[in-house]
């Protein structure tokens, strides 16, 4: 199987036509962030042994000792202009990079941190993971540099395991330098078993394989939105639409069809059952209306003031809370993409205004993570 490549990745096209399809364990991290002044350090732990299956550099499946010495890290990304664009469509890079069992790697996507590296962190020796002899000045930990000066997208880094038991850990932490603010999230893993398929890739629905209970969120309600006054406080909801109840990649973390135009619609209102007159209630418990409905394809990001009218963010200066709901827009008849009422919403709420609760404050401060 030959995964459709971008530019930078045709040079090596050859080592990534992978054998029959495997089963696999992934972390897939939902929301990955690149600019001038953020990065996205990305930790994973290699839980298998020996016996388990990874890739060779060629991409076939194989056990450590045979060869099976890498892991598939892929990047699905909008870049520079497109970053901002809530409709436009991703992107893909993806490589085989070194891994070993029982290894634990940090690595900058950015490569602001680890440049001379490949991008990875913190004295790692290079001995059982031979990544210094393994990757090279293009094809390396670095994914961030091949997705733009900005970006921002979702990543998956999976093996070829068809074994029982999940052997992929991962963590994220998005890294504001100049201000030196930080927030993280574990990555969502799943565990397929010895199926020969593609169902790694599902993370909502029945049939899904996630093991850690972070499934996709589907349909309304998608969680509890809190929100504090936004003059002080930035609240954003980070959103990676995927299908309801399909996978998202093909075996081997291939090109799907629709992988990189699935499109979802968020809205916020009041009701329990995710329809109602009402957008969120004030601290007083007034009900406000006064919705506005944001259209999210691949990945992107909506602030809270998006959500509701002018007239509404008036009323709710000081803040509230409502019902983040996820519908399936209409279905385009040129097919520039997939509807969908399933994803990740992680939300951040982060702020250097001069006040906190009217009272003098200094610095910056961000709290984020993955709604459920």
């Amino acid at each position: 199987m030959k995964m459709k490549l971008n530019a930078l990745s045709l040079a090596v096209a050859a080592g990534f036509i992978g054998s029959a399809a495997q089963a696999a364990d992934v972390a897939m991290f939902p929301y990955v962030v690149n600019s001038p002044t953020v990065t996205t350090l990305i930790t994973t732990v290699d839980r298998g042994d020996a016996n388990t299956q990874r890739y060779t550099s060629g991409g076939a499946a194989a056990t450590f000792a045979t060869g099976g010495t890498r892991l598939h890290w892929r990047l699905n990304y909008k870049a520079d202009a497109d970053a901002t664009n809530n409709v436009a469509n991703c992107a893909e890079v993806n490589y085989y990079l070194p891994s070993s069992p029982n290894d634990i790697q940090t690595v900058d996507l950015s490569g602001k941190f680890g440049s001379t590296t490949r991008g990875v962190l913190f004295n790692d020796p290079s001995v059982n993971n031979n990544w210094n002899a393994g990757t090279s000045a293009v094809l390396n930990y670095m994914l961030g540099r091949a997705a733009g000066n900005i970006q921002r997208g979702s990543l998956f880094v999976h093996n070829a395991d068809n074994l029982a038991g999940d052997t992929i850990y991962g963590e994220a932490m998005i890294f504001e330098i100049a201000g030196g603010a930080s927030w993280g999230y574990q990555a969502v893993t799943t565990d397929n078993g010895a199926a020969n398929d593609n169902t790694a890739f599902q993370f909502a629905g029945a049939g899904n394989t996630v093991s850690n209970g972070l499934t996709a969120t589907v349909a309304a309600p998608a969680g509890l939105l809190t929100f504090m006054p936004p003059a002080e406080v930035t609240t954003n909801l980070y959103v990676t639409p995927v299908p309801a109840a399909a996978p998202l990649l093909a075996a081997n973390g291939a090109n799907a069809a629709g992988w990189n135009i699935q499109q979802t619609r968020v809205a916020l209102n009041t009701a329990p059952g995710g329809v109602g007159a009402g957008v969120a209630f004030d601290r007083d418990e007034t009900l406000v209306s006064g919705a506005v409905n944001q259209n999210v394809r691949c990945v992107g990001a909506v602030n809270i003031t998006n959500l509701v009218t002018s007239g509404a963010l008036t009323v709710l200066a000081n803040g509230g809370w409502g019902n983040v709901t996820l519908t399936a827009p209409a279905a385009p008849a040129d097919g520039s993409f997939v509807p969908t009422n399933a994803a990740y919403i992680t939300k951040l709420e982060f702020g250097s205004a001069a006040t906190f609760n009217g009272q003098a404050q200094a610095g910056t401060f961000n709290n984020g993570f993955i709604m459920r």
